[in-house]
């Protein structure tokens, strides 16, 4: 009975650390992208709804720096309305503290709430800024609609993001 707890034990343990190389943060639609992974893991303290660039960032800089983690995939943006709080200084914060990763980021909704009337161009030179630090953007965005929902395209951009790790 022992011998099958630690071969459990070593099997979770191996499983939590792939999923620990692969991590999620950002704004409540993060929650949404996470149910449709195994791949990729929620980190809860660094993930927060309704949360924006300076909060994240403040977040990020104090959580502990860890070298193993290997992606990030970042939901970030609609809470700000698509304007730069300081892309630059959260994406030298996030490579400060996980210096080995590669950022991910998911571009997210429009047309609800205090983003009904972003027009498309704005977010696009949003996350250009994002591209132009060096990293990938997510071709599928969230797109129109309130995101608060589990919709199909949050499954579709899990698959796009696992296929790129």
């Amino acid at each position: 009975m022992s011998r099958l707890l630690l071969i459990i034990l070593l099997l979770f343990s191996f499983s939590t650390a792939y999923c620990q190389e692969n991590i999620l943060i950002g704004d409540s639609q993060t929650f949404y992208l996470a149910k449709h992974s195994n791949k990729i893991k929620l980190i809860k303290k660094l993930t927060k709804s309704g949360i924006g660039i300076v909060k994240l960032n403040r977040m990020v800089k104090s959580y502990t720096i860890d070298k193993e983690v290997k992606t990030i995939t970042l939901c970030i943006g609609v809470n700000d309305c698509y304007n730069d709080r300081g892309i630059n200084e959260l994406f030298n914060t996030v490579k400060r503290t996980f210096p080995n990763s590669k950022i991910f980021i998911v571009q997210g909704s429009w047309g609800w709430g205090r983003v009904r009337k972003v027009q498309k161009d704005k977010i696009i030179k949003y996350y250009k800024k994002f591209e132009d630090l060096g990293c990938t953007i997510i071709s599928k965005p969230i797109g129109h609609g309130d995101p608060h929902r589990d919709k199909k395209v949050y499954k579709e951009i899990i698959k796009i993001v696992e296929e790129c790790i």
